[in-house]
């Protein structure tokens, strides 16, 4: 018998080991799961830890239950769960670099779709935060007005899918507070580099603005990649 069932929330580790059927195509999208109690005997568990451990599943849209036809792996199952593994991943502190490195790979290319799809209302809100910042002297307004400017370049660039890439990383790299380290300094060198980022987007030279995006995030993020080669 597996160790599994001496964990205290049992239902717990069975909702694990039906997601490990789901993310595995056993039971695929769509597929109507065994009765209650053939998954009890399949799991040897108790038909009212089957019945929690698929409540749980039901309450994060992986499961859905039709009354009197059974209970169903939901279409969007095997997305949702892609998510959550994407989100796990992201919260975990060991996997700092590699959100370092998904934004560097990430942001210059954003920059390079901004220089091509910005609107006149993206190009003032990004020369609007550059103002804002060449009247700060503090470490937590710059970076705060840092954060900002990287969110107008990314929206700018119009593409919902990689918005929304770039906001998962930029925001668990935030809570991470990754920055801590960087100085007031490094800061107001950063407000002439958004300047000139700026400029080549409103200018519409995609080729600039992508090389200056990497450029500015080499420096900062330097200290946070294990892998030079990353950088080059």
């Amino acid at each position: 018998m597996s160790e599994f069932f001496y964990k205290t929330k049992l239902f717990e580790e069975v909702a694990g080991h039906m997601l490990e059927h789901i993310r595995s195509q056993q039971w695929p999208a769509g597929m109507r799961l065994p009765s209650e109690p053939d998954l009890a005997k399949y799991f040897e568990v108790s038909r009212s830890t089957v019945r929690l451990a698929i409540k749980s599943l039901q309450g994060s849209g992986i499961l859905h239950s039709r009354v009197g036809a059974g209970t169903y792996v939901t279409e969007n199952a095997p997305l949702m769960l892609a998510t959550r593994e994407l989100a796990t991943a992201m919260a975990d502190p060991d996997n700092l670099s590699a959100l370092v490195q998904a934004r560097y790979i990430l942001e210059p290319q954003l920059a390079a779709l901004a220089a091509q799809n910005a609107t006149e209302a993206d190009i003032s809100r990004m020369n609007e935060i550059v103002r804002e910042m060449e009247k700060l002297t503090d470490r937590l307004p710059l970076m705060t007005s840092g954060y900002r400017f990287h969110e107008a370049v990314a929206k700018a660039a119009h593409n919902a899918v990689l918005y929304g890439f770039y906001q998962s990383a930029a925001n668990q790299l935030q809570t991470l507070r990754f920055l801590e380290t960087l100085s007031t300094e490094i800061f107001l060198e950063g407000i002439d580099e958004h300047r000139r980022i700026a400029k080549a987007i409103e200018d519409q030279n995609g080729a600039l603005a992508k090389e200056l995006m990497r450029a500015h995030l080499k420096k900062d993020y330097a200290g946070y990649l294990n892998k030079t080669d990353v950088l080059e």
